[in-house]
């Protein structure tokens, strides 16, 4: 087994020199303490024996293809443990219970697509976003001073577009989150996104790491810099994983890692090229053939020593790495000016004696990786030496990592604990119940009759004779109808001798029971309960209830989680500091440059200046499905009440985050309701103002009317005045003819006043004669009508008239 003591295993001296660990004894005696401490593939006792014992199991029960032989020796009815005796003709196929449970916890972690962010953390970046940042929330702040200014200079001054800024300081953040970053930032996110696509990771390495996690709780992912076809990212197989011994589930601390793999002896030779002689390669292969047992039968019949049959050989080799501290040394020197200078001195520095100028040493420990490749049972080991193009952080020179990204979801001694693990034994006797009721079903009989043969007997039929009770019986199967006598032999009746004898399945109830008993074990083992599986109905349980039930199951799977998007991070992290080490005039920058695009020269021009940068990686999510429904029925609900705009639904669906999606669907739906509140406010202020228009209108119309009314009047009464005046003239004229004809007509024509007087006199005095005489007259009349003596006088003839002297 594992022995945590280096010196017994048989470890070389980890302080030996730079020379010295890189002479190939050194790594050959490495490799061959780590094949002692691990022990051989056949060694069923043997750390790695044991492991892979424990990992093929667990496979197999995640795919549903256990031993059945286990069940067979349980259900087998004489001596179970020496294999012999009887057995059921039952279906021994497994119940895949487990691969269920396996799918849905792999498919619900693939189901949000991880994706990386880089961020750049060093402290020059940093400045930069900061000062990035704040210039956006400025412009952001002046944008309507800026919109006046691009319609004042059609934008020819301006190196911002105000129309495509944010509204508000809060939209303004959430852009900041997600959208500034810096060209280095860019170049190296694009560039890890483009390596993670050309090597298939997600759809390919990444799905078979999270089956390996939820299946026998670890999965590692090997990072390799090919200069033909850039950096890989392959697939390992756990089984065939070794590493140094550690108890964190990530990996962290381990000395050396490598792992297992076949190959044809043809393609080992093209990996040592002249390394290895034909005599090394034959001498392989005698060992080969006897270490392997998954290859013997492929290498018996093969001819080792025929020059054209030995390449087809399989063999077994060991790529491995360890880390190495070793000691780079500087030199300060002063010159015979008196300056003093620093020097590079290497790894092998040996102080000067007796120099003439004053010379201090310095060293710096650095971290070094050395690496090869190593024919197990063998003393042949190829390809070693000190590996080149080992990434580091720019800001930390003195660590290194191995290429290898393992993780686990729990780890003690050595040996990880996976969720089939836990859940084999409650598996078998799933199993076991399930046959057990193939069993009570296959020995159910079916129904049948209780038949009472005396009550049959002697029962006549015509000129047949009697019919005997089988004979009975057939009519009865063929006709329906049974005949017999409701009379014993001594006169009594007796019971009907045909009697239904219904059946039934024994103990169903019990095993059915009993199945749900563990398969109710196996969800409570895993967290994968009804709600989360999708198996219970949804109109089974409100949904405050389904949600808890879901969040408990995600809970419970957090450790396979969290363990594929640690995995994923290292990964990460690797690219893109494997990048940042890609020579400039090499053809894999060509390749990268070429796949970003000419147009981005700003892209282009930031992959020289990688190497400056301290980049931070984080592994973001997509929304799971719950997630994106409860944000589309927001966004639905936004939409049917006009709170937002199609565009800004578009938006809102393109975030990947649920948080970020959220906000931005605040933000917009505030944006929109504070334009609605405008547009409100605008129009009713243009109804006021048309309002007030229309009043005005009305209002000059109506004075219009008056004025033209009153000039109307004005004109009338001028008019009238006018022709009154003309008509009083005339009136005048009219009179005045009128008393001139009167005057004349009275005076008549006088030549003078004294003429006129005395005709006045005249006719003055003939008149009061007139009037004497008619008052004699009347006084006579009223004396003789008293004394009735005398008639009346009479009037005298008519004297003359003044109607002539007028005329």
């Amino acid at each position: 087994m594992y022995n945590k003591d280096n010196s017994k295993s048989g470890f070389p001296n980890p302080l030996a020199g730079p020379l010295e660990k890189q002479h190939k004894s050194y790594g050959l005696q490495y490799a061959k303490a780590i094949e002692g401490q691990w022990g051989k593939m056949t060694d069923k006792n043997s750390l790695y024996g044991s492991r892979n014992k424990i990992f093929n199991r667990n496979r197999h029960y995640a795919n549903g293809t256990q031993d059945t032989s286990i069940y067979k020796k349980l259900l087998t009815s004489l001596n179970p443990n020496a294999g012999e005796g009887s057995l059921l003709n039952l279906d021994y196929t497994p119940v895949p219970i487990l691969p269920k449970f396996v799918r849905v916890v792999v498919n619900k972690i693939l189901s949000r697509n991880p994706y990386p962010n880089l961020e750049a953390v060093d402290p020059i970046s940093s400045s930069d976003k900061n000062k990035e940042k704040q210039r956006l929330r400025t412009q952001v702040a002046v944008k309507e001073d800026l919109k006046d200014l691009k319609q004042q200079t059609g934008g020819l001054v301006l190196d911002v577009d105000p129309d495509q800024l944010p509204d508000s300081l809060e939209e303004a953040d959430i852009f900041l989150e997600t959208n500034i970053k810096t060209d280095a930032e860019i170049a190296a996110q694009v560039a890890t996104n483009m390596t993670l696509s050309w090597n298939n990771f997600n759809d390919g390495t990444y799905r078979r790491c999270v089956n390996d996690l939820a299946a026998i709780g670890m999965a590692v992912v090997k990072r390799n810099n090919d200069p033909n076809y850039g950096i890989k990212t392959d697939y390992v197989d756990p089984a065939m994983f070794i590493h140094g011994y550690t108890e964190d589930p990530f990996f962290e601390d381990i000395v050396y890692a490598g792992h297992i793999k076949e190959m044809t002896v043809s393609e080992l030779k093209r990996l040592a090229g002249n390394e290895l002689s034909d005599d090394d390669l034959k001498d392989i292969i005698k060992v080969a053939s006897k270490k392997s047992d998954k290859y013997s039968s492929y290498n018996d019949y093969r001819d080792y020593s025929s020059k054209n049959d030995y390449s087809e050989y399989i063999v077994q080799v060991l790529d491995f790495e360890f880390l190495s501290v070793d000691c780079m040394y500087f030199e300060e020197k002063q010159n015979r000016h008196g300056n003093v200078g620093f020097f590079y001195e290497g790894f092998e520095y040996k102080e000067r004696q007796g120099s003439v100028y004053e010379r201090t040493p310095h060293k710096m420990e650095m971290e070094m990786l050395y690496g090869g490749t190593y024919v197990l049972g063998t003393k042949f080991l190829v390809n070693y030496g000190k590996v080149a193009n080992v990434p580091k952080n720019v800001h930390d020179l003195s660590k290194c990592r191995l290429s290898y990204s393992p993780v686990a979801t729990n780890l003690m001694d050595n040996m990880p604990k996976s969720m089939v693990d836990s859940c084999v034994g409650f598996a078998d006797m799933l199993q076991i119940t399930h046959l057990k009721l193939q069993q009570a079903i296959a020995k159910a009989k079916p129904d049948g009759l209780i038949i009472d043969i005396e009550g049959l007997e002697n029962v006549q039929l015509g000129k047949g004779g009697d019919l005997q009770p089988l004979e009975l019986h057939d009519i009865y199967e063929q006709t329906g109808v049974f005949y017999y006598r409701s009379k014993n032999p001594e006169g009594g009746f007796q019971n009907p001798p045909v009697r239904e004898l219904g059946n039934s399945i024994r103990n169903i109830n019990e095993l059915i029971g009993l199945y749900n008993h563990y398969l109710r074990l196996i969800r409570d083992t895993t967290g994968i309960n009804e709600a989360m599986d999708a198996t219970s109905p949804k109109g089974d349980a409100l949904v405050g209830v389904r949600q808890q039930a879901i969040a408990a199951g995600n809970n419970a799977i957090y450790d396979i989680t969290n363990a594929a998007m640690v995995l994923f991070k290292k990964v990460c992290e690797d690219i893109v500091k494997c990048i940042q080490i890609i020579p400039e005039e090499s053809v894999l920058m060509k390749v990268y440059e070429n796949a970003i695009g000419d147009t981005n020269m700003k892209v282009l021009s930031s992959f020289s200046d990688l190497p400056m940068y301290n980049f931070g990686v984080q592994v973001h999510k997509e929304m799971e499905d719950e997630e994106k429904q409860y944000l589309e029925q927001n966004i639905q609900v936004a939409l049917a009440q006009k709170e937002i705009d199609l565009e800004d639904a578009i938006s809102v669906r393109g975030l990947r985050d649920v948080n970020q999606a959220e906000r931005l669907l605040i933000v917009r739906r505030k944006k929109r309701m504070k334009k609605q509140q405008e547009t409100a406010m605008q129009n009713s202020q243009i109804q006021s103002q048309q309002a007030q228009q229309a009043s005005m209108t009305s209002s000059q119309a109506r004075q219009q009317e008056m004025q033209m009314e009153a000039q109307l009047k004005a004109q009338e009464l001028q008019l009238k005045s006018q022709l009154e005046g003309q008509l009083e003239g005339v009136k005048h004229e009219f009179r005045k003819e009128i008393e001139m004809i009167r005057a004349q007509a009275t005076l008549g024509f006088k030549t003078d006043d004294k003429e006129f007087k005395e005709k006045i006199e005249v006719l003055k005095e003939d008149r009061k004669d007139d009037r004497v005489k008619k008052q004699a007259v009347e006084q006579s009349k009223l004396l003789s009508q008293r004394k009735d003596k005398r008639g009346e006088l009479q009037e005298s003839a008519p004297g003359f008239d003044i109607n002539e002297i007028m005329q």
